[in-house]
């Protein structure tokens, strides 16, 4: 992946990462505790089998899995009060909803197995990443852990624990180790400036006995105006970074990196970092929120990156028509990566509700960057689970990192955050789409 669509910093997290601001599906209902849960009552299948029309016309064996998937289902979401679900129990809870043009049953085993090394309240926002203009059904793997609700404290626990002591041999753990460590500290920076850590696992790496992700920082939106904003800028550059890397910046790559936010247009700022620590790369991953189209070229030029032809210009344009969000992401290195990559969405973020994915994936189709199967499973994917009798209603729940109580009510929406298209001059475009899972919630 890249990382999410960036979030508010409010949201505390990264957006399946990126971006600061942020179809439809009758819920599935859980019984209240009042009532005789008919989930729970015994399938009579004596009647069934009395009908031989009925039975030529109803698979048992289907009845029979989604009667168990039900009942897993609910029993999780009772998990859900106490705290306990772990990032392996959301993906149960998602798997039923994935279709398999997206994921395959092989991958998102592989996916339900890495997150089974993660315990504890570490996460209540994941997501997917999925090639749109491909038949592959592999994915990597995403997921956002807060500063908020006990998050952060928890991957420090994690790390910490004799569980994971053979993570803690590798140079890249160690370096996540301290980081974390640092971040969980009330008088570090860290603790205050940076509000979330997505961790992206790339498939191919899903098998490997210690796998390692690629980070990505969300932080206060940052902007430099002044010559003092420069300053407030370096604790990235001079503390996160080598903490998580094990390296020094340069003089230079810092210089480069700061010039870059300062370059900003008025208005915009960067809300994540990337560090890829899984890849043979350098260089750091900058997600820059709140640029409009037609500031883009001129901004990139002004870092000095360079496109001889109108190409980007024109897919400027034509994004603009579809999407009300764009976020831009560029690589820093020795020099600026002419590969630049263009998230997509709408604002307000609606999740489940957003109406704008049909027409938008209908012009991907028929530029050819996405295949119709891959739209159309995109299409029926988003959904709404909930504990409670209650329609789900944007405007009682929250994402749960910010609901002010630790007992409340929850609902698992399940949304499209973004789409992702990479522009490289004088090559083909790709497409790339970030289905994410987030825990809601209300106040009881």
């Amino acid at each position: 992946m890249e990382e999410f669509v960036g979030q508010n910093a409010d949201d505390c997290i990264p957006t399946y990462v990126s971006t600061c601001e942020k179809d439809i599906y009758s819920p599935g209902k859980i019984e209240s505790k009042t009532e005789v849960n008919p989930l729970e009552r015994p399938i009579e299948y004596d009647s069934l089998i009395e009908n031989a029309f009925t039975v030529r016309e109803i698979n048992l064996e289907t009845i029979l899995k989604e009667h168990h998937e039900k009942l897993e289902t609910t029993r999780l979401f009772k998990e859900l009060t106490s705290g306990e679900l772990k990032p392996s129990d959301y993906l149960r809870l998602t798997e039923s909803y994935m279709p398999k043009e997206l994921i395959s049953s092989q991958c998102f085993g592989e996916i339900k197995s890495l997150a089974g090394n993660f315990s504890g309240n570490l996460t209540s926002f994941f997501g997917f990443e999925s090639r749109l203009n491909e038949s592959d059904e592999k994915s990597d793997y995403l997921f956002a852990i807060s500063a908020k609700k006990g998050e952060r404290e928890a991957l420090v626990d994690l790390i910490e624990s004799d569980k994971f002591s053979m993570f803690r041999s590798r140079p890249e753990w160690q370096q996540i180790a301290k980081f974390a460590n640092v971040w969980a500290n009330p008088y570090s920076i860290l603790h205050k400036e940076v509000l979330g850590l997505w961790f992206e696992f790339d498939s191919y790496d899903f098998l490997s006995l210690i796998p390692t992700p690629n980070i990505f920082l969300q932080t206060t939106p940052l902007k430099i105006d002044t010559l003092e904003d420069i300053q407030k800028c370096t604790w990235v550059t001079r503390e996160a970074f080598p903490l998580l890397t094990g390296q020094h910046l340069s003089k230079k790559m810092e210089k480069r990196i700061l010039r870059c936010i300062q370059k900003l247009p008025k208005g915009a700022s960067c809300i994540h970092f990337g560090v890829m620590l899984s890849r043979p790369t350098e260089g750091v991953r900058l997600v820059l929120n709140r640029i409009r189209p037609n500031q883009i070229i001129p901004y990139l030029k002004s870092i000095g990156w360079s496109e001889d032809s109108e190409e980007l210009s024109s897919l400027l344009k034509e994004l603009d028509k579809y999407v009300t969000r764009i976020v831009l992401h560029i690589n820093v290195g020795n020099v600026i990566d002419p590969k630049i990559g263009l998230e997509c969405s709408f604002y307000p973020d609606k999740y489940h509700l957003e109406s704008g994915w049909s027409n938008f994936f209908e012009y991907l189709t028929k530029k050819g960057l996405c295949i119709p199967e891959k739209k159309s499973a995109l299409l029926r994917y988003s959904g709404v689970e909930e504990d409670t009798n209650e329609n789900f209603n944007m405007n009682s729940y929250m994402i749960a990192t910010k609901i002010p109580k630790d007992t409340f009510s929850h609902a698992l929406v399940r949304y499209i955050s973004h789409v992702k298209i990479i522009f490289s001059p004088y090559h083909p475009l790709e497409a790339k789409a970030y289905p994410g899972v987030r825990l809601f919630g209300r106040s009881q």
